[in-house]
C-alpha cells in the first residue's frame, strides 16, 4: 500500500471538526513528503503534549486504519470496537447510534471509541458523554494525553512506552504494538 497525503482535511477527518482542522490539510495515510503534517491539527495537538505528530498519526493508523481509496488508508474518526469486533459507521449519526447500542449491551467494558480508539473502561471518565469521543478533536486531545503518559512511563524505552498506549500490563504485547507503530513512523519519514 502506497503512503499518500490527502488534498484536504475533509478526506481524513469529517468537516465537523473545529475550523483549525478544516483549514489545514490532513493526510489519508501518510505522505509523499515528510512534512505532510505541518500546520495540521495533528501537529498542534501532538506538540501541545510533547509528542511527534507523526507518532500520533501512526497510532491512529494502527488503531483505525480504514480503506480511503484504491491504494490508500486513513484513520477513521467513527470507528468503534466492541466485544464482537470493529465497526466503521459511515457517519457520526450512525456511529452515535452504534455506540449507544454497544453501551446498552456491554456498558463501558471492552468498548473503544473513535479515531484513536479511546477505551471507555479506562478513559471514559475524561468526557461527560462517551459520544463526545466521536469528535476527532476531543479524541485526539485525550489520546495524546494517554500516549504522552505511556511514553513517560518507560523512560529510554520508546517501543515499550508507545506500546503501552495499547496494552499497559503485558510488555510483550506492548512491545509488538510499539514496533508496528514505530515502523509506520519510519515509513512516513522515509524519502520517496
Amino acid at each position: 500500500m502506497r503512503l499518500v497525503a490527502a488534498a484536504s482535511a475533509s478526506q481524513a477527518i469529517p468537516t465537523s471538526l473545529a475550523a483549525t482542522a478544516r483549514s489545514t490539510p490532513a493526510p489519508t495515510v501518510a505522505a509523499t513528503s515528510t512534512r505532510f503534517l505541518e500546520g495540521t491539527l495533528w501537529a498542534a495537538i501532538a506538540r501541545r503534549h510533547g509528542l511527534d505528530p507523526y507518532l500520533l498519526y501512526a497510532v491512529a493508523l494502527q488503531e483505525t486504519r480504514h480503506r480511503a481509496g484504491p491504494h490508500t488508508s486513513a484513520p477513521w474518526p467513527y470507528a468503534l470496537r466492541g466485544p464482537k469486533g470493529a465497526q466503521f459507521p459511515g457517519s457520526r449519526q450512525a456511529a452515535e447510534r452504534a455506540l449507544r447500542q454497544l453501551m446498552t449491551r456491554h456498558r463501558r467494558q471492552a468498548i473503544d471509541v473513535g479515531l484513536m480508539q479511546i477505551n471507555l473502561y479506562w478513559h471514559g471518565d475524561k468526557v461527560a458523554d462517551p459520544v463526545q469521543l466521536l469528535d476527532a478533536c476531543t479524541n485526539l486531545e485525550i489520546a495524546a494525553e494517554i500516549l504522552a503518559e505511556a511514553i513517560r512511563s518507560a523512560p529510554g524505552d520508546r517501543e515499550l512506552g508507545v506500546g503501552r498506549y495499547h496494552h499497559w500490563k503485558d510488555p510483550a504485547i506492548a512491545r509488538a504494538y510499539g514496533r508496528r507503530v514505530l515502523r509506520m513512523v519510519r515509513a512516513m519519514m522515509a524519502p520517496e
